[in-house]
């Protein structure tokens, strides 16, 4: 995908080709990403999008905010962008990632999908990158927030009660959402320590 996109993607668009490297590859078992400066992949507890890859499946972690952002200025302004695409090297699992580190707020989680809905739109123009998702079994756009960091006793009770999630709903949250269900994707939110299954 990382070839793709810094070779077709561009090509398609009528832009430079790109040299970044935007891709990391992980077979760990467990781990979790990170948005910092770049996306980093970090093995356990303090990442916002944590990931479950029980049979140690080949995984593709793309970079793709900092592959935009490295484009002519005049193509990517005012390009709503998903932070991370991941995908396994197996074609079972395909997912847009966008990661957050705020208050559970509709208004951001309502961004949020829109940053994940542009970037599934605009890379499906592309028909070698159409092709390319369409070979895989499972699509998802993943909202991942991670929970932040307080000492105020009320902010701490309601982490822990959002913590629970894990076990109330520990593949995520599904939410309906037409537009992206018609182009292949189903939608899913996960909080605190909620992991996406690979398997």
């Amino acid at each position: 995908m990382d070839e793709l996109l810094k070779n077709d993607f561009t090509i398609f668009n009528g832009l430079p080709i790109c040299n970044l490297d935007i891709r990391q590859d992980t077979s760990l078992c467990y781990f979790e990403i990170e948005d910092t400066n770049r996306i980093i992949i970090i093995s356990q507890y303090d990442g916002t999008a944590k990931y479950s890859n029980p049979n140690n499946k080949g995984v593709a972690i793309i970079d793709y905010d900092r592959f935009l952002s490295s484009l002519p200025e005049y193509f990517q302004q005012g390009k709503k962008r998903c932070d991370v695409i991941v995908y396994t090297i197996d074609n079972t699992h395909f997912h847009l990632n966008e990661l957050k580190d705020r208050s559970p707020n509709p208004k951001v989680l309502s961004i949020a999908i829109k940053q994940m809905l542009a970037t599934l739109i605009e890379l499906k123009k592309v028909p070698i990158i159409l092709q390319f998702i369409n070979g895989f079994a499972s699509k998802k756009c993943c909202y991942c927030n991670k929970q932040p960091n307080s000492t105020s006793e009320i902010i701490k009770t309601t982490l822990n009660a959002f913590n629970q999630l894990k076990f109330i709903a520990p593949d995520g949250l599904q939410l309906s959402h037409p537009q992206i269900a018609a182009l292949g994707f189903e939608l899913f939110e996960y909080m605190g320590n909620q992991v996406i299954n690979l398997n």
